[in-house]
């Protein structure tokens, strides 16, 4: 493993969740829009395949994080360092069953064409 690859890969995973809350703030926007009578930015399809496809993006940004929690883990040299590289990746760990979590239910509404408030907010940031 190079030096540098666990920063590289913090750094591709920052942006991912960056992406995926702009996203996430223009599905927003266009609910807002909507409920104002105002024309929003998508339909309600659009809204629904993008809203799932965002939730993709956070869990791929997040099995990057988990990945680099492991790395770093095992890197770790003293009890006190492994104790806390352990907690964030029981962390890691957490974040990932949230963020399935948060996929399923965005696909259970695009199966059942419903756009709510679960797809609206973002549970993950």
């Amino acid at each position: 493993m190079r030096k540098n690859e666990n920063i590289d890969l913090q750094i591709i995973s920052t942006c991912l969740f960056i992406i995926a809350t702009f996203i996430s703030l223009s599905i927003t926007y266009d609910e807002k829009l909507k409920s104002e009578d105002k024309n929003g930015f998508y339909t309600k399809d659009d809204a629904l395949n993008i809203s799932f496809n965002n939730r993709l993006l956070f869990l791929v940004a997040v099995l990057i994080s988990f990945y680099v929690a492991i790395n770093n883990y095992l890197k770790t040299e003293t009890n006190r360092e492994k104790y806390k590289s352990g907690i964030l990746l029981i962390s890691s760990i957490l974040t990932i069953i949230t963020s399935l979590l948060v996929l399923y239910v965005s696909y259970l509404n695009k199966k059942e064409n419903t756009l709510n408030s679960s797809d609206i907010q973002n549970t993950l940031i």
